[in-house]
């Protein structure tokens, strides 16, 4: 099975469905990753940008992803781009991967890139093509955005919890102090949330958008 996560930037893949992704790896699923865009000079240092090149290396080498593509669009600035031309990009990466499921950002989010960025892969994954479509929720985004998220999906992480929040504390410069969400513990106060939800220790949520049998 082919598995291909769709972000709009580093870290988000890790944050929303970092558990899942590993748990795909552990069954023999092919992941691959693709992120959207990338920060650009003088709104960010040399050093910064070439940090977060680094960081993404090295989570992919831990995971043991399939491939990344980085797609370099401006980050915080993809409103800016004619919307063909996202479209056109996102689709070339699922032609090429041709994957089974595809995960994304929740279209709610309060980031416009995340919301963009589900547009674009629903363009990108219309029928004919019969790819499983999940969203994804992330952390300070999703749910600080206007309408809430309602999971119908959920994966149970339980052994793989302290992998994730490991693989997200690479990306040091994301990392906050808790009590703010986006911090190694709020990962795993959203986890046990989920968990609770179907009985289990730790759990990622989803909304399956698309599907077909």
């Amino acid at each position: 099975m082919k598995i291909l996560a769709v972000a709009a930037h580093p870290d988000d893949e890790i944050l929303g469905i970092g558990g899942t992704l590993l748990k795909h790896i552990n069954n023999g699923h092919d992941v691959y990753i693709c992120i959207v865009t990338n920060t650009y000079s003088p709104n960010w240092t040399d050093k910064y940008r070439k940090t977060k090149i680094e960081e993404q290396q090295t989570v992919d080498k831990i995971m043991n992803v399939k491939k990344r593509f980085n797609l370099d669009f401006p980050t915080v600035k993809l409103n800016t781009i004619p919307h063909g031309e996202l479209n056109n990009a996102i689709s070339e990466v699922v032609n090429e991967v041709k994957p089974n499921i595809i995960y994304t950002h929740f279209e709610h989010d309060i980031n416009y890139d995340h919301k963009l960025v589900f547009r674009a892969v629903m363009v990108a994954t219309r029928p004919p093509k019969k790819i499983k479509v999940i969203c994804y929720e992330t952390l300070s985004e999703t749910e600080w955005g206007t309408k809430s998220f309602k999971p119908n999906y959920w994966v149970e992480i339980d052994q793989y919890i302290k992998k994730k929040v490991s693989l997200f504390n690479i990306y040091a410069s994301e990392v906050k102090k808790y009590p703010h969400p986006r911090s190694l513990e709020g990962l795993k106060v959203l986890a046990q949330k989920r968990g609770n939800e179907i009985c289990s220790k730790y759990a990622e949520a989803f909304l399956i958008i698309r599907d077909t049998w």
